[in-house]
């Protein structure tokens, strides 16, 4: 295999025509880099310069290694401060879990003001459910997730936990939905025409059902659930679907008065933390973006 920085030596002895002169811009001895360049010669088998003539000359074949060098430096260059760049952090690829309503509601959020500041930087997202997020995470698939705090295991002792702000949950309706006609709207009143919602945790509606006095969580009927939350939303503004999600997920609709938030309590904070593993050897760039989480968290 070819030495970069024997091909470096070679380069400066073409440019200047004279060992010397190419010793004192490589900063070794000149004994040093005529020895550099013996050696290329010899793994090479060709003779690369014409030792006879004063200025130094190229040999033919030493004509052709110089005009293929420059790129091969040039991309041992950028491999170089890739290197460098992703040691500290400001390059690479990270792996991140979310939840469907964390990444709708301020995950893009958060990796977009992330992004801006470190270019050099991919990040490659799985939206799951807590608990799957979880187990992605444990087997070191995954870098950092944000994962729902009432799925997340009692025993944290192999990880380290960030709070990110809560959101509670709200009712949403089409504009024009029949149910805004009532003088009045009861949660009772939104049964009739069923729900869309992610892949909710099971005390969510039990505690929605204990609080509007339902008989059982089963007649909150979700029609769909998905974690995908441009499905649901757009599911609710083609019919008459009540969706059950955060504001932070729905604010564009919201804004544009496609959707319409249903004044009925839900009482259901959604708290998310992120979450990585203690004993694991962490991308360096996690700090970076757990400071993009809390600066996030703290403007919510």
């Amino acid at each position: 295999m070819l030495n970069l920085n024997q091909l470096q030596h070679f380069r400066f002895v073409a440019e200047t025509g004279n060992f010397a002169a190419a010793a004192r811009k490589a900063h070794i001895t000149q004994p040093a880099l005529s020895n550099s360049i013996r050696i290329l010669e010899q793994r090479m088998k060709v003779q690369l310069f014409d030792r006879s003539e004063r200025p130094i000359r190229l040999t033919p074949a030493g004509r052709n290694v110089l005009n293929r060098i420059d790129l091969l430096l040039h991309v041992a260059r950028n491999v170089e401060k890739e290197v460098s760049y992703l040691s500290q952090g400001l390059a690479g690829e990270l792996r991140i879990g979310m939840t469907s309503v964390s990444s709708a509601s301020f995950g893009g959020i958060i990796l977009g003001k992330w992004l801006a500041k470190n270019h050099r930087m991919r990040v490659d997202v799985t939206v799951a459910d807590t608990l799957v997020l979880m187990e992605l995470l444990r087997a070191e698939k995954m870098d950092l997730i944000i994962g729902d705090a009432r799925d997340l295991p009692a025993d944290l002792s192999g990880i380290d936990m960030l709070p990110i702000t809560s959101q509670e949950g709200h009712a949403y309706c089409r504009a024009g939905h029949p149910v805004l006609a009532l003088p009045v709207i009861s949660f009772h009143d939104l049964l009739p025409y069923r729900f869309a919602g992610s892949h909710f945790p099971k005390a969510v509606l039990e505690h929605v059902a204990q609080l509007h006095n339902l008989d059982t969580p089963a007649l909150i009927e979700l029609a769909i659930e998905s974690d995908n939350i441009s499905l649901l939303r757009d599911a609710t503004m083609n019919s008459d679907l009540i969706l059950l999600t955060t504001r932070g997920c729905v604010r564009n609709a919201l804004n544009a008065n496609l959707l319409v938030e249903l004044p009925v309590e839900l009482q259901t904070p959604g708290n998310w933390y992120a979450v990585t593993l203690k004993n694991a050897v962490l991308h360096p760039a996690i700090p970076s973006l757990k400071k993009a989480i809390r600066e996030a968290s703290a403007e919510a």
